[in-house]
């Protein structure tokens, strides 16, 4: 939700937007030509990466704004696409009943997306939770929609807290992001604590340290989108790299200047940005500073980045890990040779 009374409009969330051509001037005048409801041509050229709500120094949210506007736009993405991949992601009756042994832990639909990354020790134990009954739906803010992920929420939580859990870790941090960043600006209260992937990594490989060697490696660390709502939980992932002996090189692209992977596909046929939009400079720019910066691999939170990014990164000479591909080398374990890239 876009908070009107925060915004003082200093242009700085347009003004440090890699993908839009504003000076702090030009910014604060454009964003308040779109809060008085102007036609503003620039948002589609918006990448709805959400950087500009990390961005903004008052707390504002001007990216809810964006998104509510490319929404009543109605044209960021076509129409029949977006239809299509509402009712694919819809989820119908009640999730199957689960009963809850030691930890629990909500997969969405990510098993498809990257199945060999979710084998071995760190998921021993555990209950999962997976299926379009726990799909938080935040790639459609991707297609310039913010209502499919908000009108299903409830239901979301509604099903995770059938579980039964009181604590429920979430692999995909766009379901985290969504449960603990946006959740409680649509006034939705959670009858469990969401618990990110890197929280629970953390405490794992501390209980486990006896098992670790260290992998005295450098890496890259390419943040996800929806980690913008989120960011106050990356200190998490610099213990994990301590514990594991892994250093996260200073790069101009990481943190608060991450840059946006540039997803084209949800999948085959299922483009997301069908507007004509060269993300190809962005891409090259993020693995060239992350070779630069004396990197040996790339690591990935979100499996879209990684499909995105990996072809490129490879062809750098950077292998590609997910983030639980590393824990899993540190603690002994071999990757499956059905890894990809």
């Amino acid at each position: 939700m876009f908070h009107e009374e925060k915004c003082d409009f200093c242009g700085e969330c347009l003004a440090r937007c890699y993908y839009l051509d504003f000076d702090k001037e030009s910014g604060a005048e454009a964003f308040q030509k779109l809060v008085e409801g102007e036609k503003s041509d620039w948002l589609y050229d918006c990448v709805t990466c959400i950087a500009c709500n990390e961005y903004c120094p008052t707390e504002a949210r001007p990216f809810d704004l964006i998104i509510q506007k490319l929404e009543e736009l109605g044209d960021f993405t076509d129409p029949e696409l977006k239809a299509k991949m509402a009712k694919r992601f819809a989820a119908d009756g009640e999730p199957r009943p689960v009963t809850p042994e030691g930890k629990v832990m909500s997969l969405c639909v990510m098993e498809g997306s990257m199945p060999w990354a979710l084998h071995g020790q760190l998921f021993e134990g555990l209950t999962i939770l997976k299926g379009r009954h726990y799909f938080c739906n935040v790639l459609f803010t991707h297609m310039g929609d913010e209502s499919i992920a908000r009108d299903r929420l409830q239901a979301l939580v509604d099903n995770l807290a059938s579980s039964g859990a009181k604590e429920i870790i979430f692999i995909h941090d766009d379901c985290y992001c969504l449960l603990k960043g946006m959740a409680p600006e649509y006034g939705i209260e959670l009858p469990f604590r969401p618990v990110p992937i890197f929280e629970y990594l953390r405490d794992y490989l501390k209980e486990h340290q006896d098992r670790i060697t260290k992998l005295n490696m450098k890496v890259a660390y390419q943040r996800p989108c929806a980690s913008r709502l989120t960011p106050e939980k990356d200190y998490l992932l610099d213990e994990i790299f301590e514990l594991i002996g892994v250093e996260r090189v200073a790069r101009q692209h990481d943190g608060i200047n991450a840059i946006c992977c540039g997803v084209e596909l949800a999948g085959p046929n299922l483009k997301l940005f069908p507007r004509g939009k060269n993300f190809e400079p962005f891409r090259d720019k993020n693995v060239q500073d992350a070779k630069d910066s004396g990197a040996e691999a790339m690591v990935f939170l979100c499996p879209m980045c990684y499909r995105t990014l990996g072809e490129k990164a490879k062809a750098a000479g950077l292998n590609n890990l997910m983030i639980t591909d590393i824990c899993r080398l540190a603690l002994g374990e071999e990757l499956p040779e059905e890894k990809p890239l």
